[in-house]
């Protein structure tokens, strides 16, 4: 679904767009935007994931969080079709196993941890790697484009750095410019697996503007995330555990916040802070780390 990322920045930076208005989404199709059922992966002889059923509507924002090695990158992996499994997964009600490549890049888009790019090629040709789905050849430079390209990089302040070297970034420079790659995609679905991970506190509170105004517009998004309070900020999380789903709901439930304390062993607690001015009349809850027990 084209996303006019102009629009989204400036709506949120002027303050235009609150946070009641952007959670609603009314999607009339029942069909949701991705889904699997019976997943299973196997990674070395480990079964790394176990018969996960999982379905997502549209326009929804989705956290995925767990403890290490609870499989949280592999699932987003299996879901964007890049690693063997068993079951099924389904993008907009249809096997993803049917989609063609190019079409399958128009639709749903995943944004690995890893953030590897070449140092030599210039920010603006990374994320002209975005629209690259949409090209009838592989030429990184098409007028119509244009646009979409300088609207993402726009919404995550790298326009200025377009023709800055990748490798003469900073770690957060060059991860807002791999995620203007995937916004500029428009694609009806993204998988992003730590996305802020580099970014520093103020671009994270940019972060949840940006989903938000994705999700206002239709778009699901799915970030795996280890930062807990940034996670608790999406409308619903998944939580993992050894492979398996140990809870799914949305965020404000108490009975996902016990969940949240027992998959980390106790060595979190969430609080409920009241009501946050800033957020209007919403609730607000905070992750706090408990000291070592001697």
């Amino acid at each position: 679904m084209p996303v006019d990322a102009q629009a989204l920045n400036s709506a949120f930076e002027d303050g235009s767009l609150s946070r009641s208005e952007n959670l609603e989404t009314h999607d009339p199709s029942p069909i949701p935007a991705i889904a699997c059922k019976g997943l299973q992966v196997e990674l070395s002889d480990d079964l790394v994931l176990k018969n996960i059923n999982l379905s997502i509507p549209k326009g929804t924002w989705l956290s995925v969080v767990g403890p290490n090695g609870a499989g949280k990158s592999t699932l987003l992996k299996a879901l964007a079709g890049l690693l063997s499994h068993q079951g099924e997964i389904e993008l907009t009600g249809q096997s993803l196993q049917t989609w063609g490549p190019k079409l399958k890049a128009q639709r749903l888009t995943w944004m690995g941890q890893d953030g590897i790019f070449v140092d030599d090629l210039r920010a603006l040709d990374v994320v002209r790697l975005g629209r690259l789905p949409y090209q009838k050849t592989w030429s990184l430079s098409h007028v119509e484009d244009d646009l979409e390209v300088q609207q993402a990089m726009e919404l995550t302040h790298t326009w200025t750095l377009k023709y800055r070297a990748m490798g003469t970034l900073s770690a957060g420079q060059a991860q807002r410019v791999l995620l203007a790659r995937a916004f500029c995609t428009q694609s009806e679905v993204l998988l992003l697996d730590e996305p802020v991970v580099a970014l520093d506190p103020p671009f994270q509170a940019l972060f949840i503007n940006w989903m938000r105004a994705l999700v206002a517009k239709g778009v699901t998004v799915v970030t795996v995330l280890h930062d807990l309070n940034l996670a608790l900020s999406a409308q619903r999380m998944l939580i993992m555990n050894q492979g398996e789903i140990a809870f799914l709901g949305e965020t404000h439930l108490a009975e996902l916040h016990r969940s949240m304390e027992s998959v980390f062993s106790g060595r979190i607690q969430v609080v409920d802070l009241g009501v946050n001015a800033v957020e209007r009349i919403e609730p607000s809850y905070q992750v706090l780390l408990k000291p070592p027990t001697r």
